[in-house]
């Protein structure tokens, strides 16, 4: 049985996490509760923590720390931050140091319930995960492969930030700041250029490739197509064949 070790010096919430999770695990999770990072070290001298659901930003040894003083201990942790503050620094910071995921406490149980069950679902199948290696920046090159590879498909925020294991908010945020676009301007330009290339080597019809580039109909593809290009999928088309 997996070991998840609750770490909060909020004694009332730490406890009723507790129950909460206790409830919701049982016979999946052995749940352990603390009130700070030293106690919690103390914890893992003796026990291997499998998931550690920890506050960020406690006193004296903070949530980060903890986070990189029992990776180095045992490795192979999942590390899920759940924290009050929904500044950007702390998020980056979480990042960086390869957390698993960063919930707000205002999301609520249900929120830390299902993010719990995807670091188990990770724990069984490593290679779901999409941070294969724990180089920095591994999340948005997986996430760029995963949007060009499932353009037909949901890509909604909160599709993709449940894919990265992010706050919506955070991803968002996170990826402006890493790429210098948002992260709609990044999908339609793949859209776009997923059509052209469509459109000049393939005889697939306007309706097959708004299908294929996630458009609900073919009249709404036509329109976003002109727009961005100046000319209809057809016109388009018709121009790059006669030029060979």
């Amino acid at each position: 049985m997996n070991t998840l070790l609750i770490v909060d010096d909020e004694v009332l919430l730490a406890e009723g996490l507790r129950t909460v999770l206790s409830r919701a695990f049982t016979g999946r999770l052995d749940v352990l509760c603390c009130y700070s990072a030293e106690s919690a070290l103390k914890i893992a001298e003796n026990t291997r923590v499998d998931i550690l659901l920890t506050d960020i930003n406690m006193p004296g040894c903070s949530g980060l720390s903890l986070h990189e003083r029992l990776v180095a201990r045992q490795g192979g942790c999942q590390v899920i931050y759940l924290t009050g503050y929904s500044e950007f620094e702390y998020a980056r910071r979480a990042l960086d140091q390869q957390a698993f995921a960063y919930v707000l406490k205002g999301e609520g149980d249900a929120k830390v319930i299902d993010t719990i069950e995807r670091a188990l679902a990770a724990r069984a199948h490593p290679a779901e995960k999409p941070e294969e290696n724990e180089a920095a920046g591994d999340w948005l090159g997986s996430l760029q492969s995963y949007i060009q590879t499932h353009l037909s498909e949901d890509l909604s925020l909160n599709q993709l930030a449940e894919y990265c294991h992010f706050h919506p908010v955070y991803l968002s945020r996170v990826f402006k700041e890493t790429t210098g676009e948002t992260l709609s301007d990044y999908i339609n330009h793949v859209k776009q250029q997923r059509a052209e290339e469509l459109l000049r080597v393939s005889d697939l019809s306007v309706l097959e490739i708004s299908r294929i580039t996630g458009f609900a109909t073919d009249n709404y593809f036509c329109r976003w197509f002109r727009k961005r290009t100046g000319a209809t999928p057809q016109a388009y088309r018709a121009k790059r064949r006669q030029r060979g």
